[in-house]
């Protein structure tokens, strides 16, 4: 398995961020970290926590051996039996904790490095054998060396004893701010009984409809039959645990995310995820290492220095572009809830306008309908005088009391002079109806235009900042 880590890095420049706490791998007035994200503390500064963890294989086909990458990482001296020397790194400063955690099936034996790694090696007979896996990680300075021994440990039974595998780890810290620790874990699962197992397996091959599949016979085309009368079924060799599939990577890198935030408990968080999963309009800089900063120590020019110095000036004018905008878009959104205030106090002054212009029209058309205020006692007096001309006609017109045709002849002009002065009020109360009826009429689509200008007007002043805001940036 070839080395599995993705690079997600952002510098911390003193001018930028004057009060973080430096952590990570050996940083540098210039360094560039992996992916963080600070928060204020309690203090009212910026805690940096910083993430990292890669993961790698050691194996023989490097030239590399398990015994010397043990020996190595815990600061010990641990003998090579198949090579028949020793590996002594017990004078190596910074290791400032290493333990080994076994697996369940694991001999107890195990718990001694040096029978552990002898042990892989014996196993492993192929040139090219994958010897161990390395997860290398770094520690929050926020925390202290207890915790950061607990949340190690932690880790590595939560994701990697628990599924079979036999961890080494090593804390390192030269008191440089770089707190990082070494996990070295066996590829090989191991049997129930303590012995090594196969890290391959063979299997039935099965086709879409997870059926397995027969061994036809090229001469009869039809399937073999083995030696003992079985049918011959196709066969494929598949790996005896999932531990190498790169779902499992993320698996883990998330693990380490996971448990670094339970630890720092809200004082910073970090994510596991790159810019471009985070949505996050920022270049990635690259991992510098030991070797080119000596290069740049010595004067000389180092290729990924100068990437990371260019991608740190990118970063930074696509930060202050960001902030402009934003500081835009919060302004035109502003704006908008200003105007949107504005047209609903607007409309309540126009209702109470509204409602007062109709009070209005109605007293006027109550005037104009009933000038002297008595309007329905008038009709009722006409009625009255009607009906009191017609009663006066009819006992005219009785035997009991005669009256000449004159006397007759005057009453009738007189109640047809009373029954059309009541059609010309009543002709008149319907002029002033209709005339009522078109004025409302008129000062609606008066008010409709005057609304439809107010809007028009409103648009074109948006419409005018918008392009002054734009021809800004």
């Amino acid at each position: 398995m070839s080395k599995i880590t993705e690079r997600r890095t952002y510098t911390d420049t003193p001018t930028a961020y004057p009060y973080c706490v430096r952590g990570g791998f050996a940083p540098q007035p210039h360094q560039s970290f992996p992916l963080w994200t600070s928060l204020p503390s309690e203090k009212g500064d910026f805690a940096l926590a910083i993430y990292h963890c890669s993961i790698k294989i050691i194996g023989r086909s490097t030239g590399r051996s398990a015994t010397s990458a043990a020996a190595y990482r815990a600061g010990v001296k641990i003998y090579d039996e198949e090579l028949g020397e020793s590996f002594d790194y017990s004078k190596k400063r910074g290791v400032a904790f290493s333990e080994v955690l076994l697996c369940d099936d694991a001999p107890k034996e195990f718990i001694n490095r040096e029978k552990l790694w002898n042990s892989v090696q014996a196993i492993e007979i192929q040139k090219n054998a994958q010897l161990c896996r390395e997860i290398e990680v770094s520690l929050p300075v926020e925390l202290s060396r207890e915790d950061q021994i607990r949340l190690v440990r932690e880790y590595v039974k939560q994701n990697f004893t628990c599924s079979g595998m036999c961890a080494d780890w090593a804390l390192h810290d030269k008191g440089d701010g770089n707190p990082h620790a070494h996990i070295l874990l066996t590829v090989r699962p191991l049997k129930s009984n303590g012995e090594w197992g196969s890290k391959r397996k063979d299997s039935y091959a099965l086709d879409d409809q997870g059926n397995k599949i027969p061994v036809i016979d090229p001469n009869t085309g039809k399937q073999k039959i083995g030696s003992r009368g079985r049918k011959m079924w196709e066969r494929i060799s598949v790996p005896s645990t999932d531990w190498n599939d790169q779902s499992r990577a993320e698996e883990w890198r998330k693990g380490w995310a996971d448990v670094c935030n339970k630890y720092l408990q809200g004082r910073a968080r970090v994510d596991h995820r790159s810019y471009a999963r985070q949505g996050k309009k920022q270049l990635p800089t690259m991992h510098e290492g030991y070797v080119a900063r000596k290069i740049a120590k010595r004067g000389k020019k180092s290729t990924i220095i100068e990437y990371n110095a260019d991608v740190r000036r990118t970063n930074d004018y696509s930060q202050a572009t960001e902030q402009d905008l934003q500081a835009v878009e919060a302004e035109l959104k502003q704006l908008n809830a200003d105007l949107e205030k504005l047209k609903s106090e607007q409309k309540g002054q126009k209702k109470n306008e509204l409602n007062e212009r109709i009070r209005q029209l109605r007293e006027r058309a109550r005037r104009i309908d009933n000038p002297d205020g008595t309007n329905s006692d008038s009709e009722r007096e006409i009625a009255s005088r009607t009906e009191r001309i017609a009663t006066e006609i009819r006992s005219a017109a009785t035997p009991e009391q005669p009256t000449g045709n004159t006397d007759t002849d005057a009453l009738i002009r007189q109640a047809e002079a009373v029954g059309a002065s009541a059609k010309a009020n009543v002709a008149i109360s319907t002029a002033s109806r209709a005339h009522r009826e078109a004025e409302r009429e008129r000062q609606a689509t008066l008010r409709s235009q005057q609304e439809t200008e107010r809007s028009r007007a409103e648009e074109e002043r948006k419409r005018q900042f918008t392009k002054r805001s734009k021809r800004s940036l």
